[in-house]
Parts: C-alpha cells; sequence; structure tokens
C-alpha cells in the first residue's frame, strides 16, 4: 500500500512540475498523466454545471485548460508532500492545499477574459439575468485579481481521483476550488 501511495504522489509531483515548466510544447507528454478515458474530468474553480463554464470533459478540453492555464495563469504551488492519498485496489484519490501566485501581467490575459465574458453574455443555456449575474461575477473576479500585485498568493483545494490503467497511475478527475471572497 505505501508503495501505491507513493506512486501517486510521483504523478502528482509530474503534475506540479508540468505546472511549473508551463512549457506548452511538452503539452502532449503532460496529458499522458491522464487517463485516456474520454469521460475524465477537470473541474475548474468556476464550475456550476457538467460540461458547461470550467467544467472539462475529456481529453481535448483538458488540455485546452491546461494550455490556458500555463499560458495565463500564475504559478501553480501545489503541496505535493502534504497531500492526503488514499489508495483502494486500482483506485486512487488525493486532497491537498496549494496556491496560485500571481505572475503574469495582467494585461497579458485581458483579451482571453473579454472573450470568457462575452461567452457568458452569450451563453443560449442562461437565461438574461443568469448571463448578466455570471458575466459581472466574472468581471468582478477579475478586477479583483488585477487589484492585486504581482506575486500575490491566492490559495485553493485540489483534490483528485486517480485509475491504475497498465500499471499506471493515472488522473481522471481533478477538481480545483478556492475559498470566496
Amino acid at each position: 500500500m505505501e508503495h501505491s501511495i507513493e506512486a501517486v504522489r510521483a504523478v502528482l509531483q509530474q503534475f506540479q512540475d508540468g505546472y511549473i515548466a508551463r512549457d506548452v510544447t511538452q503539452l502532449d507528454e503532460f496529458m499522458t498523466l491522464f487517463a485516456s478515458d474520454e469521460d475524465i474530468e477537470l473541474i475548474g474553480v468556476g464550475a456550476a454545471k457538467r460540461a458547461a463554464h470550467e467544467w472539462f470533459v475529456g481529453p481535448a478540453a483538458i488540455r485546452d485548460i491546461v494550455e490556458g492555464d500555463w499560458t495565463y495563469w500564475g504559478n501553480v504551488q501545489l503541496d505535493v508532500a502534504g497531500a492526503q492519498i488514499h489508495v483502494r485496489g486500482e483506485v486512487a484519490w488525493l486532497s491537498t492545499t496549494g496556491a496560485v501566485v500571481q505572475s503574469q501581467e495582467f494585461d497579458k490575459a485581458l483579451p482571453q477574459y473579454l472573450q470568457q465574458m462575452k461567452a457568458l453574455l452569450e451563453n443560449a443555456e442562461f437565461d438574461a439575468d443568469t448571463q448578466l449575474v455570471e458575466a459581472t461575477h466574472f468581471g468582478m473576479r477579475r478586477l479583483r485579481e488585477r487589484s492585486k500585485r504581482l506575486g500575490h498568493a491566492w490559495p485553493f483545494t485540489f483534490v483528485a481521483v486517480l485509475i491504475k490503467s497498465a500499471g499506471v497511475w493515472r488522473f481522471h478527475t481533478i477538481h480545483w476550488s478556492m475559498p470566496v471572497d
């Protein structure tokens, strides 16, 4: 069991290493950390509905958000050593804390943020009131981020489920969450 826990911790460290390097040319290699199933998920901090805003399903969607994170998000610092890891057979789950340290100039990401706000305003699944609330909330969060200086650390919680496939641990489901501020 202890060997399995350390093997899962090693995969978490590889995930952390990818987010440290942020080398988009290595993104395909990074994606091998994920199971090849079409139902894999990465649930972001703004998710509220499956396969909608910030809830990414499938390898292509996860690859896109990771590329966006590496291009526009800050430096991710996971507490790999302090992760609580549990293993039962071919399934493992973990929880840990971390922080994303604001490292990119806000203006570099501004065009992407404006596109995301536009998408919220045009989301046909939402009624007009919900469109306005979602876009306003998103915009206020970006303004709050902009008000902080580079180097500000935003705390988060990271929870994941991994499955063992062909003797190798791979991520199946990841959920990032941030406290309401």
